[in-house]
């Protein structure tokens, strides 16, 4: 587990704020989960032979009582609020997003880490294939809104689970005559997961796995209109991808699509394929877990992967962490005045911070242009007397004395305002009489009882 510097973390924030407000245009409100579950939710779930059930899940125990678990994913844990709340009588179908950490004991690696953060949609009681399409879309366009550009979608379809033993079947009769090439960890999987082994990341398995019998060939009519319906949606909306027999995902509940998103760039393919995002379709997931029959569909992303594939690419991704404004003075233990100074800059919108100190003012100064101070909003020397203060901008070197009431107009033609969140943002066009398109009159209000 890592720490999150200022830098990091401020890129993170970035990208949930950008992630979110996606979800939040295609209908996908927030859920928020807790860190710590019954660990039967995620057994339940992902199946006793999966990697995160068999050996990377964090147990917790309290007051020497175990049964809990950190949270190692999202669709889970948003699937047990969904039955255990009710959500499953809420009109259909049920969106929800999510931004959270996860916590996995996985061999660290490039990229991977045992805590880390995804960004998720889950769409509950949807059997239409539009679903599928609709997070793969959403996906691929969140990309392109934060600027990646390397990387690659591939598709695929695993069947449902009434085609899903022909597949299994077909699949341990093919690699029970090539057990002894696998590795060690494709033979056992052959008897708990066969689907696991062709996504072996072992090069002697991916070599064999090239040659097994493939999903999309063995399943039922149903599943290969599904899945048509989607490769000619994504072909309809410019979404580029490739279909990839071998592509499976490493938990048990995935049925019919299944998708994933691959780093492009050298630096993150020499170890083989990581995903960016990841996803597909779950339809007996809910029933699995003790709740009524209902479809579902979903899809996650890996922050830290996200954030990191970024900065290969060069992107600015955050904003700068150094406050753009600070605040000096001449006058020794006026701290007072100076937090009253930096009051009304930071109401409008500038990052702000105090000089603490009562050292000389030369030396203040270079504390300010250490820190990363665009301006340094001076009191207390003779000219900044009597309702005035001096205006200093640190990059052009000049400056300016300044009345109080005007020290926010001032300082605002150096630097610019952060906009400030707000914890209620209303209707989105609350202004009922805003014109509709080209040609048509204002909106009427109706006035009607």
């Amino acid at each position: 587990m890592r720490d999150l510097l200022p830098e990091e973390a401020a890129g993170f924030d970035s990208l949930q704020a950008v992630v979110l407000a996606r979800a939040a245009r295609y209908g996908y409100p927030r859920i928020d989960t807790p860190v710590v579950e019954d660990r039967k939710v995620f057994v339940k779930a992902s199946g006793e032979a999966s990697d995160i059930a068999s050996h990377e899940m964090y147990d917790v125990a309290h007051g020497g009582e175990g049964g809990l678990a950190l949270r190692p994913e999202g669709t889970a844990a948003v699937t047990r609020a969904f039955i255990q709340h009710g959500l499953h009588k809420a009109p259909a179908p049920v969106r929800l997003s999510y931004w959270e950490p996860m916590f996995r004991g996985q061999r660290t690696q490039l990229l991977r880490y045992r805590q880390f953060w995804q960004w998720g949609l889950e769409c509950f009681g949807a059997a239409e294939p539009w679903p599928d399409l609709e997070v793969i879309e959403f996906s691929a366009g969140l990309f392109a809104e934060v600027g990646l550009t390397e990387l690659e979608l591939v598709v695929n379809t695993v069947g449902d689970t009434k085609c899903q033993p022909k597949i299994r079947e077909a699949l341990v009769a093919f690699f029970s005559a090539h057990r002894s090439e696998l590795s060690a960890e494709s033979q056992r999987r052959i008897e708990t997961n066969v689907l696991r082994v062709l996504d072996s990341k072992d090069p002697k398995d991916q070599a064999i796995a090239r040659a097994a019998p493939k999903p999309l060939d063995l399943v039922c009519d149903e599943d290969k209109r599904h899945f048509t319906a989607i490769t000619e949606g994504l072909d309809r909306l410019g979404v580029a991808y490739r279909v990839e027999p071998t592509l499976v995902r490493g938990l048990d509940y995935y049925t019919r699509t299944v998708c994933e998103f691959w780093l492009t760039n050298p630096e993150f393919t020499r170890a083989g394929h990581i995903a960016v995002a990841a996803g597909g379709r779950y339809d007996d997931l809910v029933e699995t877990m003790g709740g009524p029959s209902t479809p579902g569909v979903g899809i996650a992303g890996g922050v830290d992967v996200l954030y990191y594939a970024l900065k290969q690419e060069g992107a600015s991704v955050g904003r700068d962490t150094n406050a753009d404004v600070y605040i000096l003075s001449a006058e020794q233990g006026d701290g007072p005045d100076r937090l009253q100074l930096a009051g009304p800059l930071r109401a409008a919108g500038f990052t702000v911070a105090v000089e603490y100190s009562d050292r000389p003012l030369d030396r203040q100064l270079e504390s300010a242009v250490k820190h990363g101070a665009r301006v340094a909003v001076i009191r207390g020397t003779p000219e900044a007397r009597g309702g005035h203060v001096i205006v200093r901008d640190l990059v052009k070197k000049e400056q300016r004395v300044t009345k109080l009431s005007a020290v926010v107009t001032e300082v605002g033609r150096h630097v610019r305002k952060r906009s400030a969140p707000r914890v209620y943002e209303g209707p989105g066009n609350p202004d009922e009489h805003e014109p509709g398109t080209a040609g048509e009159a204002p909106y009427l209000r109706d006035d009607r009882d």
